[in-house]
């Protein structure tokens, strides 16, 4: 029998976890990020059953996954507040029914802690770095800081469940459907120079490039090398690919319709590469292996580059802005040059991986 913090555990006593309970609310990019976490419980726990706990826009990152055996929505929206008691009440019997060997908290804030007790795994694990999480967790690991890698960061937690650190793979995952595949097939012919794709979004305002330079960078890629150029439309910023449309002076680049994340990952699957901002996007491309050109225009590459797939971070320290690990973080004022050579990077290191 092994001391970890605050829970003494068997190691007998893991052999019998088959119900895993897994909180894993946040944006989309913030699931997708965590897809490794669940992936190496699933390899320590093959034989459990695990539920991911999400928001309703965190479905769709785990729909197809096959790891994941249930995807139970937790609406945290507390308005209209009748709507939201009456899902919270019906929830929580739910989960309270399934009797859970083990509860991972992935997502920590919030109610999450409060949600944690009343779900009432034998298990409860979770970081320490505040009153709510040390009396909500009987198994708990040290706050390891986000000043790395941030899913390394999060796998951290698996620790004391015999999970090492080196199990932790640094990207994602993400399985499309049958479906969308055959959708992009329809969409996208094959064509000799292949397509580029373009994400003009982001969730924060400092995580968008200029649209101008979006335009000017597709003139330029096309004009040089033929290629054929996607641009995505984002729910909810329509009007970024409105003014793309309005600034190009080309009919030329192809500005996609809304679709959802599924068929958005089987697009990325034909293409050569995409050019995306650090969003939800670029995560997906993670996940689906496509070559990524990534504009670091706030955050820091170092927190999110995988491992397993070709990636090209953009990034120019902003020494007037730094972070609370001390570092710099990086500024929107990317040349368009800049961008450009490091997509002839890009083009050369898919070269040599031939």
């Amino acid at each position: 029998m092994e001391r970890f913090y605050g829970y003494r555990i068997d190691v007998h006593e893991l052999d019998e976890i088959e119900e895993i309970c897994v909180l894993c609310w946040g944006l989309l990019g913030d699931v997708l990020l965590r897809v490794p976490v669940i992936e190496a419980l699933k390899q320590r726990f093959p034989q459990a059953r695990i539920t991911a706990v999400v928001d309703p826009a965190g479905v769709a990152a785990l729909k197809n996954h096959p790891d994941v055996a249930q995807r139970r929505v937790f609406f945290r929206q507390k308005k209209p507040l009748f709507k939201y008691l009456i899902s919270f009440v019906k929830n929580i019997i739910y989960l309270r029914s399934r009797q859970f060997d083990l509860c991972v908290n992935l997502y920590s804030g919030g109610s999450s802690p409060f949600i944690t007790r009343l779900i009432g795994a034998r298990i409860r694990l979770g970081f320490d770095h505040t009153a709510a999480l040390r009396k909500a967790n009987n198994l708990l690991v040290k706050y390891p800081g986000f000043c790395g890698h941030w899913t390394k960061a999060l796998g951290t937690k698996l620790e004391p469940l015999g999970v090492a650190a080196d199990q932790i793979r640094r990207g994602s995952s993400f399985y499309c459907s049958d479906e969308a595949i055959a959708y992009a097939e329809k969409l996208l012919p094959a064509t000799p120079n292949g397509y580029v794709a373009i994400n003009l979004g982001a969730g924060v305002e400092a995580k968008r490039w200029p649209v101008a330079r979006f335009v000017e960078l597709a003139d330029k890629i096309q004009a040089q090398y033929g290629i054929n150029i996607l641009v995505f439309t984002n729910p909810g910023m329509e009007a970024l690919a409105d003014e793309f449309r309005q600034l190009s002076k080309t009919d030329r680049h192809i500005v996609l319709p809304l679709m959802s994340l599924d068929r958005v990952a089987a697009v990325l699957q034909r293409c050569r590469a995409i050019i995306t901002g650090d969003t939800s996007i670029m995560h997906l491309a993670f996940g689906v292996k496509c070559p990524s050109l990534v504009l670091f225009t706030h955050t820091r590459p170092e927190h999110v580059e995988p491992e397993d797939c070709v990636h090209i971070p953009c990034f120019i320290e902003d020494k007037e802005n730094i972070n609370a690990c001390g570092k710099p973080f990086g500024t929107s004022d990317l040349p368009v040059d800049f961008i450009f050579s490091k997509f002839e990077l890009l083009l050369l290191t898919l070269n040599k991986d031939k």
